[in-house]
C-alpha cells in the first residue's frame, strides 16, 4: 500500500488547500464561509448517520463478519448503479487516483478489522477512545502530508473533543470493566491509524477532483470481498441461518452508514481540511446515545450529556474559529 507520507509519483503536486493562506477570509474569527459550512454540515450529517450503526447492530444476529461483508455489498451495490448511470467511473482513471483508490480500500479494511479485534480484546470503550485519536495524529502530519496549517484553535478543540470522548464512555468502562492487553491496546491504536490514513487518502482523491461516489464504490466492494471469505467461514462455524430482519439490516447499514454517510463524508472534505474533519466526526459517538434513547429507550447517563455538550462545543470552535480551504467550485 502506498504510504500517505509518499503518495505516486505522478500525484498533484499541489493537493487542495496546498501552500494557501486566505487572509481575511471568513473563518478568521469571522465565522465560516458557505463553502466551508457545506463541508461542516456534510460532515456533520454523515457522521450523525454512521451514529445509528450500533443500534441497527443490535437488531441483527448475523455473525459480524458476515454483517459487515453484506453491508459493504449492498453499498458497492448501490452506488455501482449511481457511478455507471452518471459517467463517474471515469473518474476512477484520473492520473494518480489508483494507487490512492487501492491506499484507501487497505485502510478502510484494515480499520475495521483492526478495531473489531480491539473490542474483542480490549472492550468497546477503550477500542473507542483509541482508535479516535486520529484527529490527533492528522493535526501533526497534515501539514507534512497535505501542507495543511494547525491552527492553535485545532489543539484546544482536540483537547475538548478528547475529554468529552472520554466522559462518554465512562459509563462503557463501569459496565464492563477496563480490560487492557497489548495486544488489544495495539489493535485499538492500529485502527486509529489507519482511519487516519483513510481521510488522508480520502482528501488526496479530492484534491485529484474524483468524485465521492466511484470512490466509495471502490473501498466497498473491495471491503466485501475481503470479509467474504471471514464471513462465510463465521455463518458455517455458527451454523447461522438468515433471516429477513437480518438481511434488512445489512441493507440499511449498507445504504444509509455507508452509501450515503461515506459519499456525503467525502464531499464535504473537498470543502473543509482533514484535521477539521475529524473533529467534526467525533459528533457520531455523540448521537449513537441519541439513537438508543429515540429507539430503545435507554436514557442516557449525566457522563454523556457532559461528554456530549464538550464535543460540541469542540465542533463549535472548529467552525467559528479555524481557517478554512480556499474558496471551491462544486464537484459534480
Amino acid at each position: 500500500m502506498t504510504t500517505p507520507g509518499a503518495m505516486p509519483a505522478d500525484a498533484d503536486p499541489a493537493p487542495v488547500g496546498a501552500g494557501h493562506e486566505v487572509v481575511g477570509a471568513p473563518g478568521d474569527g469571522a465565522g465560516p464561509a458557505p463553502e466551508r459550512l457545506r463541508g461542516y454540515l456534510e460532515v456533520g450529517l454523515a457522521s450523525l448517520a454512521n451514529g445509528s450503526i450500533g443500534v441497527m447492530v443490535t437488531y441483527a444476529d448475523m455473525p459480524a463478519a458476515m454483517l459487515l461483508c453484506l453491508r459493504m455489498g449492498f453499498a458497492a451495490a448501490a452506488l455501482g448503479a449511481v457511478v455507471l448511470a452518471t459517467g463517474s467511473w471515469r473518474d476512477l482513471r484520473t492520473p494518480g487516483a489508483p494507487l490512492r483508490l487501492l491506499g484507501i480500500s487497505v485502510a478502510l479494511s484494515l480499520n475495521l478489522i483492526l478495531y473489531f479485534l480491539a473490542i474483542r480484546s480490549t472492550g468497546v470503550a477503550v477500542a473507542i477512545f483509541l482508535s479516535y485519536l486520529a484527529p490527533v495524529y492528522l493535526a501533526f502530519v497534515a501539514p507534512r502530508i497535505l501542507r495543511e496549517q494547525t491552527e492553535p484553535v485545532v489543539y484546544l478543540a482536540l483537547v475538548v473533543g478528547l475529554v468529552g470522548m472520554a466522559l462518554i464512555l465512562v459509563p462503557g468502562l463501569a459496565l464492563e470493566g477496563v480490560r487492557l492487553s497489548a495486544a488489544g491496546l495495539f489493535f485499538a491504536w492500529a485502527a486509529g491509524v489507519m482511519y487516519a490514513v483513510y481521510l488522508l487518502f480520502a482528501k488526496s482523491l479530492r484534491a485529484l477532483h474524483v468524485r465521492s461516489t466511484p470512490v466509495v464504490f471502490t473501498q466497498s466492494a473491495f471491503t466485501a470481498l475481503v470479509m467474504l471469505v471471514p464471513g462465510l467461514l463465521a455463518v458455517n462455524a455458527m451454523h447461522y441461518e438468515y433471516t429477513g430482519i437480518d438481511v434488512v439490516m445489512a441493507a440499511l447499514l449498507g445504504l444509509v452508514t455507508t452509501a450515503f454517510s461515506f459519499s456525503l463524508f467525502m464531499d464535504g472534505l473537498h470543502y473543509i481540511r482533514v484535521q477539521h474533519a475529524g473533529i467534526i466526526a467525533y459528533v457520531e459517538p455523540v448521537s449513537a446515545p441519541l439513537y438508543a434513547l429515540v429507539l430503545l429507550g435507554q436514557i442516557p447517563s449525566g457522563w454523556t450529556i457532559a461528554g456530549g455538550a464538550l464535543i460540541v462545543a469542540a465542533g463549535i470552535l472548529v467552525v467559528l474559529y479555524a481557517r478554512g480551504e480556499p474558496e471551491l467550485e462544486p464537484l459534480g
